[in-house]
Parts: structure tokens; C-alpha cells; sequence
């Protein structure tokens, strides 16, 4: 949601700070840290039951809607 999330948070890795950085938001009205109620969405690349991992190329952030997106126009798979 582009009224919680400014477009630098596309594209982060979720680790530690990443969740520190969301633990911040958390008084805010409306705001699950979990994104139950469509805050945030995630798109994984790699992880243990990848076979091979996906490696984001090219993408440009758009604002629509009110939300921000990747709009992924160019990939591997390495």
C-alpha cells in the first residue's frame, strides 16, 4: 500500500532488518506486520525447494492503484 510503503521498499531482501524496518510500522492504523490485510505481497527467488534461482534483471516500480508493483520485464534462471 502506497500510503505505508514508498517504492525503495521494492525489491528488498526479507531478513532482519527488513523486519525491523516493518516492526517500525506497526502502530499505524490499518497495518498488519504479517500483511493479512494486502499491505504487502512478496515474490520469491531462491530458497531450499528451488531447484534453480531467479535473478531479476530489469523492472520498472509503478504506482497503481494505490500500491506499488515490480513490473518484472527482464529474467534468469541461473
Amino acid at each position: 500500500k502506497a500510503d505505508l510503503f514508498g517504492k525503495e521498499w521494492l525489491g528488498l531482501k526479507i531478513d532482519g532488518n527488513f523486519a525491523r524496518e516493518l516492526h517500525k510500522l506497526k502502530n499505524k492504523s490499518n497495518f498488519h506486520i504479517l500483511g493479512e490485510a494486502g499491505e504487502y505481497h512478496t515474490f520469491v527467488t531462491n530458497g531450499p525447494l528451488f531447484k534453480r534461482r531467479i535473478r531479476i534483471l530489469e523492472g520498472d516500480k509503478v504506482l497503481k492503484n494505490g500500491y506499488w508493483s515490480l513490473d518484472i520485464s527482464k529474467w534468469e534462471i541461473d
